[in-house]
């Protein structure tokens, strides 16, 4: 079951490693509160379909839908948000490694609020992993590098407190909630329903030109990245807990280095290997 999940959550890294690409590459298009909640409604809608053929209980407490909702709104709501603003600032490469220090915020939050232990094997992957990613994308190629510094790595931190809030929280969700496929309908579609119009208020809407670059960057990283990522990584919380899947995905900076790449063919360059080789190895460090 622990392969199982590892699996799960490199499975979840490998979606995920397509979304600095695709943002980057549509970024002058993207408002980061309208297209994080259109991104919702877009990955959403596959797994309606699913909802006649299962029972969903949702018979969660006040406090759980609480919990539930701030797992949503805050992790892959707003973080996500300062994530695409981080990228439109300072480039994919800067913004992945700042961002990625959630696995750190991660450990914090999981012994402090959810009372989940983390080991001295946990801490030390997670260092080791973070130094890779460092190592891998640091000095890589900011194709949106011209924006405010601070603005990006502000913004990139604050993505990192959140997501690693967050991540604490779908595990604390899981107790009111416990099915994972509508614990991740039920986080979409309130990220949809409160992102989109406050993000119509605050940015604006989209010309008809733009709309149709927000919705093909949406598919992909709405579909590939919430409708299977988000499912794989709340998986792999619900067996092996929240510490644990955050180290194992940090597989993501890393690989988005090559599928970045592998896009725009370009060839891979030495520090991408062996930062590789660190994320792996602080990762294999918590599941031998």
């Amino acid at each position: 079951m622990v392969y199982v999940s590892l699996l799960a959550a490199v499975l979840a890294s490998l979606v995920w490693s397509l979304n600095p690409a695709v943002i980057s590459r549509y970024g002058r298009s993207l408002k980061p509160l309208t297209f994080t909640g259109l991104r919702a409604l877009l990955a959403v809608a596959p797994l309606l379909a699913l909802i006649p053929f299962r029972p969903v209980a949702l018979n969660a407490t006040p406090y759980g839908w609480l919990v539930i909702a701030l797992s949503a709104l805050l992790g892959p709501g707003l973080g996500d948000s300062l994530y695409t603003l981080s990228i439109k600032s300072v480039g994919g490469s800067l913004a992945v490694t700042v961002s990625y220090t959630y696995i750190f915020f991660t450990q914090l939050f999981s012994l402090t609020m959810a009372g989940e232990a983390v080991s001295l094997k946990t801490a030390l992957g997670g260092v080791l992993a973070f130094t890779g990613i460092a190592v891998a994308t640091i000095g890589s190629n900011n194709s949106r590098g011209q924006g405010k510094l601070s603005t990006g790595i502000l913004a990139g931190l604050g993505a990192g407190v959140l997501w690693g809030l967050a991540t604490t929280l779908v595990k604390m969700s899981l107790r009111f909630l416990p099915d994972v496929v509508s614990l991740t309908i039920v986080r979409l579609v309130l990220i949809a329903l409160f992102l989109t119009p406050i993000g119509y208020v605050l940015e604006g809407w989209y010309d008809r030109r733009s709309f149709r670059d927000v919705v093909k960057a949406g598919l992909v990283t709405g579909i590939l990245g919430w409708t299977i990522g988000m499912y794989l990584f709340i998986y792999s919380i619900n067996t092996v807990g929240a510490s644990l899947t955050a180290v194992a995905t940090a597989f993501t900076p890393v690989l988005s280095q090559f599928t970045t790449r592998l896009v725009s063919r370009e060839k891979v360059a030495l520090n991408h290997v062996l930062g590789s080789i660190a994320v792996s190895l602080g990762v294999a460090l918590n599941y031998v």
